[in-house]
């Protein structure tokens, strides 16, 4: 069995070297698409696939944000060079899989109709103003997660329907078929059990890459949908709050971490949060950090 990891990625030059070495100890390569970077992320990318990593590697110039059209393209790529089941990630999620061959067991079985899907567990970040050059800390996750939101591994469901495509944040996939529309029926979806497979999502890393990301991400947002509203709201919902309330202090910043990808109607305060320790062990070091730079 051959497992792939699809991503595009775009100025993560904090964590793009740990995503990439953790998440080819479970993976046999990784299709990256790196989207207009400027903050050496590019230039770290190229340096891990110079040393033979199972690492392929594209570059999109193109201002605006298609990740799922770049992601689905890179699906049906890994599935063209023999890929069996395909994960798609995005540079700040690590995969959590104690033992390879127990998910492979579980995958086999999957009905041949059905696509599949692991926890996204929401990690916070260990301080207020981690250095991009201190070693990240995967410890603390949300005990509870208030998303509902699952993360897609493409199966040969996806492979054999040539008009299915990866739905936005790569959290459904669109299949057209008898019985479903593409537009608003995703494939079914087998959930992996927790203790097998899952994602340790780690949006919030620093204040500086917070505001970065979330800039960056509304920017790109509006110049591919510009009259889409119902994507890409955590984004214009933070971009509002950062240009009016500015910088966001200790418990701010908190609060946006556990609850990153809510709606701010449904958020909750982080006294009311419970946490739990839940490591993930990063054995790899880093050797690129002087390659990152303040983004363009």
């Amino acid at each position: 069995m051959l497992l792939y990891g699809v991503s595009m990625v775009r100025n993560e030059a904090d964590i793009i070297e740990t995503f990439v070495r953790h998440n080819l100890r479970f993976l046999d390569r990784l299709l990256v698409v790196d989207h207009c970077s400027s903050d050496g992320t590019r230039e770290i990318l190229r340096a891990l696939k110079q040393e033979g990593l199972g690492l392929e590697l594209d570059f999109d110039d193109v201002e605006g944000h298609r990740q799922a059209k770049t992601i689905t393209r890179l699906a049906r790529r890994a599935f063209a060079e023999g890929a069996s089941n395909v994960f798609a990630l995005d540079a700040d999620e690590l995969l959590k899989m104690p033992l390879r061959a127990k998910f492979e067991r579980w995958i086999a079985i999957v009905p041949p109709q059905y696509c599949a899907a692991v926890e996204w567990q929401t990690y916070l970040p260990q301080s207020l103003d981690r250095d991009r050059r201190t070693p990240i800390e995967v410890q603390w996750s949300r005990a509870e997660e208030a998303h509902g939101l699952h993360k897609v591994v493409l199966t040969g469901a996806f492979a054999r329907a040539s008009t299915a495509t990866v739905g936005p944040g790569n959290h459904t996939v669109l299949m057209e078929g008898p019985d479903q529309d593409l537009e608003t029926n995703p494939v079914q979806l087998a959930l992996c059990p927790l203790g097998i497979a899952a994602i340790a999502h780690l949006p919030v890393r620093s204040v500086d890459q917070l505001m970065r990301k979330v800039n960056t991400g509304w920017a790109a947002h509006l110049t591919a949908n510009p009259s889409d509203t119902t994507l890409a709201v955590h984004w214009r919902d933070l971009f509002a709050d950062f240009a009016a309330r500015g910088t966001p202090d200790l418990e701010r910043y908190r609060t946006i971490a556990l609850n990153y990808g809510l709606p701010m109607a449904r958020w909750q305060p982080s006294s009311t949060v419970r946490v739990v320790s839940d490591p993930v062990p990063i054995v790899m070091q880093n050797r690129y950090d002087s390659l990152a730079s303040p983004a363009r």
